[in-house]
């Protein structure tokens, strides 16, 4: 995002700001035998609000107040946000809507709410200005993609399959330059909740089993039931280590039963 503008009515986005990495993909190739490839965001960080209020302080599109007062009003619009859409509203955020999202199965018509197998969650659809301003947008495609870590295959060893997690049982992942290293704080080897990211579970480079850069295998942390996704933070570099970390996440969700 260009800050700059952000004080502007109509922001311009730079599409300079997205950067995206190229990866081979795997058992597809066109009709005369090359190989086609797909893109990938290469996202910087992860942000929190105070981070965003730090941006609007700079743009100066909010003079006269602090960051705690730009947090104070955010935090009472997002709980009364919460509290519609928890009462089966869907808000619209401007950047989309959100609205509650049921998961677990039922038995039958008159079953009821099962915490134990059943969730509620906040579930995010994009709007349709968000998508018509990113289709304005011509990402830069990044160089030495060979160096960015990326995730090939994951197999549960307990199951012997690729689409579930079975927790205390051992998991394999192979890819390329995804050696889990480096002093950052957020480097690790995650479960992601694929309903809600702050259920997340790191596992840290000492604790991995196998962590080179094609192979990755560790022992799967408690997870509580649902679809889970693998991210990989590292600092993995072919030469000396990067100052950034660099995120990959697996897309294909595997179920926790």
């Amino acid at each position: 995002m260009n800050i700059n503008t952000l004080s502007q009515q109509t922001a311009d986005y730079e599409s300079s700001k997205l950067a995206v990495a190229l990866y081979p993909t795997a058992m597809r190739k066109e009709a005369d035998g090359k190989t086609t490839y797909h893109a990938r965001t290469l996202f910087r960080n992860k942000l929190t609000m105070e981070n965003i209020a730090n941006d609007i302080i700079a743009t100066g599109s909010l003079s006269g107040y602090t960051v705690e007062q730009i947090l104070s009003v955010w935090n009472v619009v997002n709980n009364a946000m919460i509290d519609r859409v928890l009462n089966g509203s869907i808000v619209d955020g401007g950047i989309g809507s959100y609205y509650a999202k049921i998961s677990g199965s039922f038995e039958s018509e008159q079953s009821s709410f099962d915490h134990k197998k059943n969730a509620i969650d906040i579930a995010f659809r994009s709007g349709k200005e968000v998508k018509e301003l990113a289709k304005s947008l011509s990402p830069v495609i990044a160089q030495g993609n060979s160096t960015k870590p990326e995730i090939v295959s994951v197999t549960d060893i307990e199951s012997g399959k690729d689409s579930v997690l079975t927790p205390g049982g051992f998991l394999d992942i192979t890819g390329k330059s995804i050696l889990v290293t480096g002093s950052n704080e957020d480097v690790g080897l995650y479960f992601v909740n694929a309903d809600d990211e702050s259920k997340s579970v790191k596992v840290s480079a000492a604790k991995i089993g196998v962590n080179t850069s094609s192979r990755v295998a560790c022992v799967v942390p408690p997870l509580e039931s649902g679809s889970w996704r693998i991210r990989i933070v590292t600092q993995c570099s072919k030469n000396t280590p990067r100052k950034e970390s660099l995120l990959f996440t697996y897309e294909p969700t595997f179920t926790v039963e």
